[in-house]
C-alpha cells in the first residue's frame, strides 16, 4: 500500500497544499505550531474518517473558511483509488467519497486504505483511562476487520436508546420494552467482544516478542481482554443478556447500562502485575512501542500489505534507547512512513539518503527541503 499524493484545502492552518511523498520514508520538519501534525491528521482523517485531535469536525476547517477538504490517492495491489473527505461548518457535516462517489455508510468506506498512528498521547495508554485503551483496541481491530465499525455503530445506537429508557420516569414499568432492547444489545455486544478477543489472541504473542526484543529484560508481558463475559463466542450473547437482566435494578438507579463491551478494558500485565501501576516509565514506553510494532506486523500478515505508518513527533518523547529500537524497526518494516519532527537530524531512518524525502513546514506551507 502506498500514498501517491495528498492534497489539502483550508485544512487547519493549511490554505492549500499538494504533497507527493516518497514511497518509503517522509520526514516533515519545522518549528512547533507550523502545521506538521495537521498533515498527519488529514491523512488519518481520510483513512479512518475520524480525527485523533479534534472532538468536532468544524475544528479542522481553517479560520475564516467554511469548508475544508483532504484527499489521498492510494495505490494498493496495482489499483489506484481516490479517497476524499469534505468538511463544512454551516451546518457542521462531513462527507466521504471514494473515486468521486459519496459513501453513505461509513463501514463501506474502510478496507482499502489502512493507517496506523503513533502519537505522543499513545505513550500514556497503560496508565490512561479504560476508554482510551478501548479506542486504541477498536482502531486496531477496524484496520484488520472493517466489519467491526458497523457492529460498533449498531451497538452505540442501541446503548443510547437503552440508557434513555432507563432515565424515563417510572422506567421500572417498562421491563417488557427493556427485554427487547436487551436482546438486541446483547447480540450486538457479543459480536464486538468476539472480534476484540480474537484480535488480541493473535496480537498478544507478537507484542510479547517485540517487548523482549526492545527491552531484553526477560520479564513476561501479557495482554488480554477484561470482560464479564467469559464463555465461548457462541455463548457471549446469552451471557451478556443475563448480565443486563441481573443489573437492571442497578441500571435503573444509575440511569445507564453497566454491562457490555463499553465497560470492558484492555489488560496489560508485566511480570504478572498491572503494567500501569508497577511498570517504570521506560518499560511502559517500550510496551506501547511493542504494541505498535505488533499491530503493523499483524496487519501486514492479515492483509498481505503493510499499512501507512504515521509518527507524530514520537522520537521527542522516547529516550535514546527506545528511539534506536524504533528506527531499527522502521528500517526493516515494509510500510510507507510519515514522520514529523522539529529537526530532520533527529530522524535516523535509513542510511541510504535516497530512501527518504524531507519536507519543510512553515506557517501552513509544505515544501521539499
Amino acid at each position: 500500500m502506498r500514498l501517491l499524493a495528498v492534497e489539502l484545502a483550508d485544512f487547519r492552518n493549511v490554505a492549500g497544499a499538494l504533497v507527493v511523498p516518497h514511497p518509503r520514508c517522509n520526514v516533515f520538519h519545522g518549528d512547533n505550531g507550523q502545521g506538521k501534525t495537521n498533515l498527519l491528521e488529514a491523512i488519518f482523517l481520510v483513512g479512518t474518517l475520524t480525527s485523533f485531535r479534534a472532538s468536532r469536525v468544524e475544528e479542522m476547517v481553517r479560520f475564516g473558511a467554511t469548508f475544508a477538504r483532504a484527499r489521498a490517492r492510494v495505490e494498493r495491489s496495482g489499483l489506484e483509488r481516490l479517497y476524499e473527505v469534505e468538511i463544512a461548518t454551516q451546518p457542521a457535516r462531513k462527507v466521504a467519497r471514494v473515486d468521486g462517489k459519496s459513501v453513505r455508510a461509513t463501514a463501506d468506506y474502510f478496507g482499502g486504505f489502512n493507517v496506523v498512528l503513533f502519537a505522543p498521547d499513545d505513550l500514556q495508554l497503560p496508565r490512561g483511562a479504560p476508554g482510551e485503551r478501548r479506542r486504541f483496541l477498536d482502531r486496531a481491530v477496524w484496520n484488520a476487520e472493517p466489519a467491526l465499525l458497523r457492529e460498533a455503530q449498531t451497538y452505540a445506537r442501541l446503548l443510547k436508546s437503552r440508557n434513555a429508557l432507563l432515565r424515563t420516569p417510572d422506567a421500572a414499568r417498562l421491563d417488557d420494552l427493556l427485554e427487547v432492547y436487551d436482546a438486541q444489545l446483547a447480540a450486538a455486544g457479543a459480536a464486538i467482544v468476539a472480534r476484540r478477543r480474537r484480535y488480541l489472541g493473535a496480537l498478544a504473542p507478537r507484542v510479547a516478542v517485540a517487548f523482549e526484543r526492545i527491552t531484553k529484560s526477560g520479564l513476561p508481558l501479557c495482554i488480554g481482554y477484561r470482560t464479564r463475559q467469559q464463555g465461548s463466542d457462541g455463548e457471549l450473547a446469552a451471557e451478556l443478556s443475563a448480565a443486563l437482566r441481573a443489573d437492571r435494578r442497578k441500571d435503573f438507579a444509575r440511569g445507564f447500562t453497566s454491562a457490555g463491551p463499553h465497560a470492558d478494558d484492555l489488560e496489560l500485565t508485566l511480570d504478572g502485575r498491572p503494567a500501569g501501576l508497577y511498570g517504570s516509565q521506560g518499560q511502559l514506553r517500550a510496551l506501547v512501542l511493542a504494541l505498535k510494532i505488533a499491530e503493523i506486523e499483524q496487519l501486514d500478515e492479515v492483509l498481505g500489505d503493510a499499512p501507512i505508518l504515521l509518527l507524530d513527533d514520537v522520537s521527542s518523547e522516547l529516550d535514546e534507547a527506545r528511539n534506536a529500537d524504533l528506527f531499527a524497526f522502521l528500517r526493516e518494516v515494509r510500510c510507507q512512513v510519515f514522520i514529523t519532527t522539529t529537526h530532520p537530524a533527529h530522524v535516523l531512518l535509513h542510511p541510504d539518503p535516497g530512501a527518504r524525502c524531507d519536507f519543510r513546514v512553515t506557517a501552513g506551507t509544505i515544501a521539499r527541503s
